[in-house]
């Protein structure tokens, strides 16, 4: 069984008949059915502060992308406001793109974290960070200070993954979300790239368990592990999603799904259902071949209209 789910994570088969506890996990598909209970319609009497603040550090020099697929996805997926902390070499270009989000920028070299703290720890309920941070020269200084003073859900991207330390784990004091793919957690753990080719699940959750953290293995069938020991499957998504900026996307879905207050478990199955979604409706109009992580923003409407019909065809 454990060998039949492992094909199914990875892309190389169809999904096993039942899912079960033969390899000692709580493991769950995510389907339709489960994300239209999540996702609910908004009530009337609601107001930006009703969905959320999201905060985003992230993007860097050459990667400014980032930071703009953040902010564009979060503003799509119902966040009421979202922030972007970035530096000064890429502040033009971020609040050019995401032109409703608000931006703060700072120089990297004479950074005040006092400043820090008030733009984004005190503003945010709840912040993402790492994503295209990799020219960020400070950029583990700024990790390590939202690790610690941060007490808000924290969600963890790409550098901000690399830049992990073992006491950050072992001491951080926020809901912590981290989001890699294969290679980045295989890095993370100190293994060899062919380390997750087996016992995905098994793997996946005693991270999470250990660690205290949820995880959302990124892959052709993405998983999410979380501390209290269940795990689940994703059902959506396609080849088509390979490319640069698609974990961008999913990581501003993520944080806006949190900041409207939706409980983590749930928040995470519902974004990385409706990031699938969207690719696979984008793949239905541009292919799989040219498909970009804009078109997953671009498609996350109908996505969203989609989960909340009574059925999706």
């Amino acid at each position: 069984m454990a060998g039949d789910i492992d094909k199914y994570i990875l892309g190389l088969s169809e999904a096993p008949d039942v899912l079960t506890e033969d390899i000692g996990l709580k493991i769950s598909l995510t389907e339709h059915r489960d994300v239209k209970k999540i996702i609910k319609k908004r009530n009337r009497d609601s107001h930006k502060g009703t969905y959320g603040r999201v905060g985003i550090l992230s993007g860097s020099k050459g990667m400014a992308g980032a930071a703009v697929l953040n902010c564009n996805a979060a503003l799509r997926s119902g966040s009421g406001i979202v922030k972007a902390c970035v530096t000064e070499e890429i502040y033009g270009i971020v609040e050019s793109m995401a032109i409703e989000a608000i931006t703060y920028a700072f120089k990297e070299e004479s950074i005040q974290f006092d400043d820090l703290d008030r733009e984004l720890v005190q503003f945010s309920d709840v912040i993402a960070t790492g994503s295209g941070a990799a020219n960020m020269k400070r950029y583990g200084e700024l990790l390590e200070f939202l690790v610690r003073n941060s007490q808000k859900p924290l969600i963890i991207d790409a550098e901000g993954i690399n830049l992990m330390t073992p006491d950050m784990l072992r001491n951080h004091r926020q809901v912590m979300v981290l989001t890699p793919h294969y290679g980045e957690m295989a890095r993370l753990v100190k293994k060899g790239a062919d380390y997750f080719r087996k016992d995905i699940i098994k793997k996946a959750a005693e991270f999470a368990y250990e660690n205290n953290v949820y995880l959302v293995l990124k892959g052709a069938r993405t998983v999410i592990a979380s501390p209290q020991g269940h795990s689940y499957v994703n059902t959506t998504g396609n080849p088509g999603m390979a490319t640069a900026g698609s974990g961008d996307v999913l990581t501003g879905i993520i944080a806006a799904l949190i900041g409207q207050r939706i409980e983590i478990t749930d928040a995470l199955r519902a974004a990385v259902y409706i990031h699938g979604l969207a690719g696979d409706i984008g793949s239905r109009y541009v292919g799989e071949y040219s498909l970009i992580a804009g078109d997953i923003i671009r498609y996350l409407p109908e996505a969203f209209k989609a989960v909340m019909r009574a059925e999706y065809t």
